[in-house]
């Protein structure tokens, strides 16, 4: 299913992206056992993260982002590619409920309002770009994101991510970003919609999806959009591992053997564990 829409409006000035991040926020909930605000947190990263990847020129091309702010949440990370192959996790995914407190309450108590967030784009030319910035005092994810395009990128990005729930179930995830191109007029600039103004329209993607709200909400052109599908997927795999192992030589190895009887390795993205024995390490060196 398509669930991430770019395009550009008022007279190609301002590049649009909606975009639906439901599935690819439930499957985190699923694997990491997430609470009600540690999936806000996480999924509010996410759902910014599916549009950072979305603007990668190549689908070899990745980025990743950590957030350590001094929330009860703790390190929030998430990475994607050019593929809109997203996956992440956050420090603590179990950050209790509070009877009354408001999602974005929680959301601040996860984040905290003190730290930074950093981006490393390896967009293929060798070295990877690494950009960063302070969080915002808000404890919102969105502000940081954008603080770090204006810091960073120099580049204003205009942020509203979604995560709402119904009941115990997430009901709907997903973001609407507004960026203007360098050479846009300021008195364009000036009359996009940001803040709370932009946060509704993200919220009308769950009712409309991107391609609708696109058009309802920006009278943008359908003949030119840009469709694509976002999901949750982690890279990791026996084989990979495998390599990985193989590249800290034999010693490094028996000397792990020698104290714990086998190799286990965890991969935080996708919560789950594999584990290798003396004879798994005896295949690697033939």
């Amino acid at each position: 299913m398509k669930n991430v829409v770019r395009t550009l409006i008022f007279d190609e000035q301002v590049s649009l992206t909606l975009l639906d991040s439901t599935r690819t926020v439930r499957e985190a909930i699923r694997l990491h056992s997430l609470s009600r605000p540690s999936a806000v947190a996480l999924g509010k990263a996410l759902s910014v993260m599916t549009f950072m990847s979305a603007s990668l020129k190549e689908e070899g091309h990745a980025i990743s982002v950590s957030v350590r702010g001094n929330g009860e949440g703790g390190e929030i990370s998430v990475s994607g590619n050019g593929l809109l192959q997203m996956r992440g996790y956050i420090g603590n995914p179990a950050v209790p409920e509070i009877p009354g407190e408001t999602d974005a309450e929680a959301e601040r108590r996860c984040i905290g309002t003190e730290g930074s967030l950093t981006v490393i784009r390896d967009d293929g030319y060798g070295r990877p770009f690494v950009g960063s910035c302070l969080l915002s005092p808000s404890g919102e994810a969105d502000r940081s994101f954008e603080e770090y395009y204006r810091v960073s990128e120099q580049n204003p990005a205009y942020i509203a991510s979604v995560v709402r729930f119904s009941g115990e179930r997430l009901a709907f995830a997903g973001a609407a970003v507004l960026q203007p191109l360098p050479f846009a007029e300021e008195s364009v600039v000036k009359k996009l919609p940001r803040g709370a103004e932009l946060a509704a329209i993200a919220e009308k993607i769950g009712e409309l999806g991107p391609e609708k709200c696109a058009r309802d909400c920006f009278s943008a052109n359908s003949a030119a959009f840009t469709e694509r599908e976002a999901a949750y997927k982690c890279n990791c795999s026996r084989e990979y591992l495998s390599g990985v192992l193989l590249s800290l030589g034999r010693a490094e190895l028996e000397d792990i053997l020698r104290t714990d009887g086998e190799i286990k390795v965890h991969c935080h993205y996708c919560n789950k564990d594999y584990r290798f024995t003396r004879e798994d390490v005896e295949k690697l060196f033939p």
